[in-house]
């Protein structure tokens, strides 16, 4: 049983204020992989199909993701026919009894956005509800403890509670039943890859193969690509397999420091294809076909990789849909390098952001101004902002066009503190990932703690 919080809903009518108890308790009923949604308490069916369907009022007229709301009027109850939106945003129908539905706000834009009621595919509106959207912005701790000394994972499957960590070095986040997972790798010593279902509050240790180095996800977030930090090893798993790890029998050149390699993997636009960053060249590794192939050598390319130390510990990379290429950290150089591919297949680098020395976090134009303190982990958004974790800045920063700005943290202050994203404290924070609503997964070198950030 899944019980959700009572809520209040003040209703303003003919100058008198009622007060209005809403308890909603939701029970998420496994079967043959479906979800129910039992509805609780039965208040009756007061919908009168001799009056036409009406959307009268709506409260409350503003509110943030997850709040509840009620809609007062006349609608039949079957959920299937009966539906509600905020802009284009469906809500979570909880409860209806022809006069009163109760639902959950869904994320939307920030600001006033239309609420429909749509009946049997007819859409209806009421001239008297306008609501507004607040977005939420909070760092959360979603794993692990802040004042763990030692591993605890009960030996291979444990309760989400119950585990602990000491680092998190590798994340990518997967899909679930009802929501979003994530895999994390645990550096820096032992062999740990772990699964962490949201959906049940449960970590299962996936692997056997060595110490870890690198996880990518595919577009569809059911499949995922691991790769040992040393012997450029390749193993694939997918969600229809309950994350088994699958050895692609092929070992790729990608060794970095003393052999090492962590952070080199990201998908691009074809699931069939896994790019590597190795410690000379880029690859592209071929998933159906088990083999690889050379993109380019970093040698092809003196100028842009003159004095970039292409073999340090760290070989993060992501892909931009949005820009259509492939980002390198440096974090030996605090820079970043942008590599793409133009329409006459050409490998294209430029140096994008950083590459400047200094002891202080320092923001402005991304190549004239900012410091970017050794940027490891990074992440591009649907709208084409790319989002750094800088380690030893201990903070997660933002570039959007050629402004470098601060999203959490405090820039040069290490710490272990959760609230509002700048209000927050990161200890060296090493790899960031996004779920499917957008909300940042990070993890650190020494607080010890996956994060949950949410920047709406």
């Amino acid at each position: 049983m899944k019980n959700i919080e009572p809520h209040y809903l003040y209703i303003m009518e003919n100058n008198k204020l009622y007060f209005v108890f809403l308890f909603l308790s939701i029970l998420f009923v496994g079967c043959n992989g479906e979800e129910k949604i039992e509805k609780w308490p039965e208040i009756g069916n007061y919908y009168d199909s001799s009056k036409p369907v009406a959307f009268e009022t709506m409260a409350p007229n503003w509110g943030r993701i997850n709040e509840s709301f009620v809609i007062k009027g006349n609608f039949p109850l079957d959920t299937k026919l009966v539906k509600v939106y905020f802009a284009d945003k469906e809500a979570v129908i909880v409860n209806n009894n022809g006069q009163e539905l109760y639902g959950l706000i869904p994320k939307q834009a920030p600001g006033y956005n239309e609420v429909t009621l749509e009946v049997d595919g007819k859409k209806y509106t009421s001239p008297d509800v306008r609501f507004k959207y607040y977005q939420t912005q909070s760092v959360t701790t979603v794993l692990g403890n802040f004042d763990t000394s030692d591993w605890v994972d009960g030996g291979g499957s444990i309760t989400l509670d119950e585990f602990r960590l000491t680092q998190g070095t590798g994340i990518a986040t997967v899909a679930g039943q009802k929501g979003d997972n994530f895999i994390f790798l645990g550096g820096g010593w032992g062999d740990r890859t772990y699964f962490v279902s949201l959906d049940d509050r449960m970590v299962v240790k996936l692997t056997g193969i060595g110490f870890m180095g690198s996880v990518a996800v595919d577009n569809t977030r059911e499949k995922a690509t691991i790769m040992p930090r040393s012997g450029g090893a390749v193993y694939t798993a997918a969600r229809e397999d309950g994350w088994t790890l699958n050895s692609l029998g092929i070992n790729v050149p990608a060794q970095n420091y003393s052999g090492d390699n962590q952070g080199a993997l990201a998908y691009a636009e074809d699931d069939r294809y896994v790019y590597c960053r190795g410690g000379e060249a880029f690859y592209r590794i071929n998933l159906e076909e088990k083999s690889y192939e050379t993109m380019f050598n970093y040698s092809d390319f003196p100028e842009e990789f003159a004095g970039l130390n292409t073999k340090q510990w760290r070989s993060d990379i992501t892909y931009s849909k949005f820009h259509k290429c492939f980002f390198f950290s440096f974090a030996d150089n605090n820079g970043i390098l942008k590599v793409w591919q133009d329409d006459s297949d050409k490998w294209n680098v430029e140096r994008y952001a950083g590459f400047r020395s200094g002891s202080t976090t320092v923001l402005g134009d991304r190549l004239n101004d900012a410091v970017l303190r050794r940027p490891m982990g990074m992440v591009v958004n649907s709208s084409g902002e790319l989002y750094v974790c800088c380690a030893s800045g201990h903070c997660i920063l933002k570039i959007d066009g050629r402004l470098v700005s601060l999203v959490a943290g405090n820039p040069d202050k290490s710490g272990k503190v959760n609230g509002f994203p700048t209000d927050a404290y990161f200890d060296t924070p090493m790899c960031i990932s996004l779920d499917s609503e957008e909300n940042f997964f990070i993890g650190e070198e020494n607080s010890k703690v996956i994060r949950k950030m949410t920047i709406e």
